[in-house]
């Protein structure tokens, strides 16, 4: 891969305000890993968790390295010394950023935002098109998404998640996007933030830190809408959602097993539209993907079009079949309370004839965990499903509630237990796996495939 952008290293010194020390060399690639080091490329080092990148940089320049970007005096030549390593490795991804000129469009909220990442991307048919990777959307993660932009990239698409408050501020300077989608605030992340206004304060710096002539895609149905519209000043907002107030809204909607339909206005033109992939929460997304469509130039007959071709992510509500065909929904990639109640809603519009929910603990909830799980057994019940699998304590005060409420709850302690109670069902039954990615539900889906 050949950056947009050719570096010095004496270029990316005074770029990052730091000291060259040793000779100087064309840079052609930035990396932070070793095991990614390709001759002329720039080894930067990070110290993390469980690693120190600067252990490596001796090792960086023995498999091809023309320098290190440290923090630290090292013993090894040449390198470039900053402050803070991560710090300009965002400056360096915000020069390359600043080299393209083609849309970039950033993506976050709480809820839908890899599904919205995923359904644009694949909705680009004719351009090339860069997007975020895996779930590579903290500050090494964007950083090392706009490095990998070439001259063959039409468009750039960018998620960017936050674990802790002033994240995506950061993000937002290294972005500087054309389009903003922000899909929704929801209580996924208490622990870090406290109250679900910080959460929407938090998603909110996405907004401000894009560039004044961005397009800004707003959810008209959040609560935080009108002070996300605050935020956007003079740039253009686009509002998506259920009421008639919204820019593009969706109305006559009908949910199915597998699809839904809806009509969608826009500017007093209305289209019929088909949905692939089932839930009122995946037609909010798709009006997101339609909205930032039209933001680069495509007419609303054309981008809706793009939403009757599924888009698959895995873990995603993916649609599989158990050992003994049991419709088995794998939602586990991560949960919210949000997204659970949206995977809870799709499995009982399931064309069974009984539902199974296989719950796992949701991460991040701080001192509402009892709460938040207590209420979410509770809206299994009344939703009805036929019967809820927990896997360990904090899922199993979910079952409790579910217990309490009438219905029929199962306590497991480990995935191979959960899988057990289910194994033998067949296709009259669906399973719906979900919980955060910490609580590893994974794991019951591959029990009950293999």
């Amino acid at each position: 891969m050949t950056m947009l952008r050719n570096f010095s290293l004496s270029q990316i010194a005074e770029l990052c305000g730091g000291v060259l020390i040793g000779s100087d060399h064309t840079v052609i690639d930035i990396v932070t890993d070793t095991r990614a080091i390709k001759v002329g490329c720039l080894f930067v080092a990070i110290k993390g968790e469980r690693f120190d990148g600067h252990d490596y940089a001796q090792l960086a320049l023995e498999k091809g390295a023309v320098g290190v970007l440290s923090e630290n005096d090292i013993a090894v030549a040449p390198y470039i010394k900053v402050d803070d390593t991560v710090v300009a490795y965002g400056v360096l991804a915000r020069a390359v950023r600043e080299a393209f000129s083609g849309p970039v469009v950033a993506i976050t909220g709480s809820n839908g935002k890899t599904t919205v990442k995923d359904w644009l991307a694949q909705s680009f048919t004719e351009k090339n098109v860069l997007k975020t990777r895996a779930n590579l959307n903290n500050q090494i993660g964007v950083p090392q998404t706009l490095l990998e932009i070439t001259q063959k990239h039409d468009v750039a698409i960018v998620e960017a998640g936050t674990s802790y408050p002033g994240e995506i501020k950061k993000l937002a300077k290294i972005i500087c996007a054309d389009v903003v989608i922000l899909t929704n605030a929801s209580g996924s992340h208490f622990e870090g933030f406290g109250s679900l206004k910080s959460i929407a304060v938090e998603k909110g710096e996405l907004i401000s830190g894009a560039k004044d002539a961005a397009t800004i895609i707003l959810n008209a149905d959040d609560r935080y809408f009108d002070y996300w519209q605050q935020l956007a000043k003079h740039r253009r907002v686009r509002s998506f959602g259920f009421c008639s107030t919204a820019d593009l809204y969706a109305h006559d909607v009908i949910l199915e097993a597998e699809s839904s339909k809806a009509i969608f206005t826009y500017e007093q033109q209305s289209v019929q539209v088909e949905v692939a992939g089932a839930g009122r929460h995946l037609i909010a997304n798709g009006m997101a993907v339609v909205l930032a469509l039209m933001a680069v130039g495509m007419k609303l007959s054309d981008a809706v079009s793009k939403l009757s071709r599924e888009v698959q992510v895995p873990g995603r509500m993916e649609r599989l079949r158990a050992k003994n065909h049991a419709l088995l929904i794998n939602d586990c990639y991560n949960a919210s309370p949000t997204s659970v109640e949206a995977a809870i809603d799709v499995l009982v519009m399931q064309r069974v004839q009984k539902t199974w929910l296989i719950l796992g603990a949701l991460g991040e909830l701080g001192v509402r965990e009892d709460d938040i799980h207590r209420a979410l057994g509770e809206y299994a019940h009344k939703k009805g499903v036929s019967c809820l699998v927990s896997v360990g304590p904090v899922a199993g005060i979910a079952a409790q509630a579910f217990r309490d409420s009438g219905g029929d709850a199962i306590f497991c302690q480990t995935h191979k237990q959960a899988a057990s109670v289910v194994q033998a069902l067949n296709e009259t039954h669906a399973i719906l796996v979900k919980g955060s990615r910490s609580s590893k539900m994974e794991n019951v889906v591959d029990i009950l495939q293999n």
